[in-house]
């Protein structure tokens, strides 16, 4: 699925700086939208087998590894969104270059998590790893929705002012990040709850 992917990405980057150039809304819009609906389309494959079957708790670091690649993704396009619109496009906000960067760092540390997962640990040290991580998955969740709370809630996604572009990229990237959080504790619940599988 990386491939597509990155396809989506790339192409939804492309067309959001055409149409920032341009002050058209709605194209934006639909661009981010796009790549968001191809990430959550890679989430329900990657996290369907967990409610068709039970595959205990020795293929969990699987799933979580994936969300979290997914998490990582998600924030880099975010990033790279304000980077090449506010740089490329002509228009312009004084605090592009900090949420990009916030996101940038967002999406390192989310592949950091990955790649933690991957290493070779034992049962006990991987369970407890899995459960900070799903700590810190249902904090940014919380985090996620009360901003996007606030954003609707403000009103300033009506505004006309340069950050309207950067709106749409928080709120897409908001809605991506609170599905694939909710979809990994319900993922994390699910395993919990299952019988342990013997190899």
């Amino acid at each position: 699925m990386l491939p597509a992917l990155l396809l989506a990405f790339a192409l939804s980057i492309l067309v959001a700086v055409l149409a920032t150039t341009r002050g058209a809304s709605v194209p934006l819009a639909l661009a981010a939208g796009l790549f968001a609906l191809q990430v959550l389309f890679a989430l329900a494959r990657i996290n369907e087998p967990l409610w068709r079957t039970s595959r205990g708790r020795a293929a969990e670091a699987d799933w979580a590894w994936s969300n979290t690649v997914l998490a990582a993704l998600v924030y880099a396009w975010g990033a790279t969104a304000m980077f090449t619109i506010y740089s490329l496009s002509g228009l312009a906000w004084r605090h592009w270059w900090q949420y990009g960067a916030g996101m940038a760092l967002f999406a390192c540390m989310a592949l950091l998590c990955a790649n933690y997962l991957t290493k070779d640990r034992g049962p006990l040290k991987r369970t407890t790893s899995l459960n900070v991580l799903m700590g810190v998955t249902a904090a940014q969740a919380i985090a996620v929705v009360a901003g996007l709370a606030y954003l609707v809630g403000s009103g300033k996604l009506q505004t006309e002012k340069a950050d309207w572009a950067a709106n749409h990229i928080f709120i897409t990237g908001g809605i991506a990040i609170a599905v694939i959080s909710i979809v990994s504790l319900l993922a994390h619940r699910r395993q919990h709850s299952a019988p342990q599988v013997s190899a």
